[in-house]
């Protein structure tokens, strides 16, 4: 078996157990291209799977699927309690930097930042920040009367 084969069935392995603790599932519109776990991102309707530890973002294109590990970075605030996606912007590139999920959400989280943005901000390139907002998706079941 492949070393590319193993990590894929590792991740797997990863979402599936995250999967079974809970996941929080918001979707957006991104109006420009982005990089996301060092793949360039499209701009359009997105997805966004979030447990404590991992992110994805699924894309209506077919190849728009990332997955990427995170870190906690605490919950909404009722000052800005809004789900959103985050976007560090250097120059006219942009990477996703954080997700916000509902207030009380546990699973807002931060994304790492890659090799190449990390020499973006070394280099002292204007940063800027954009906010997308965000929906929950709700499936209703059942409907009571």
């Amino acid at each position: 078996m492949t070393n590319k084969a193993l990590a894929m069935l590792g991740t797997l392995a990863l979402v599936t157990a995250a999967s079974a603790f809970g996941q929080t599932m918001l979707t957006a519109d991104v109006p420009f291209e982005f990089t996301f776990a060092h793949k360039v991102m499209p701009a359009g309707h997105y997805d966004v799977f979030s447990t404590p530890t991992l992110l994805r973002l699924r894309g209506d294109a077919a190849g728009n699927d990332a997955l990427s590990t995170t870190y906690p970075i605490g919950s909404a605030t009722s000052e800005s309690p809004e789900p959103r996606l985050v976007f560090h912007k250097y120059g006219d590139k942009y990477f996703l930097a954080e997700v916000w999920c509902d207030p009380g959400d546990s699973y807002s989280a931060g994304v790492l930042e890659s090799k190449e943005e990390r020499e973006l901000a070394g280099n002292g390139k204007k940063t800027a920040s954009a906010t997308v907002p965000a929906r929950t998706d709700v499936v209703l079941l059942a409907r009571l009367k």
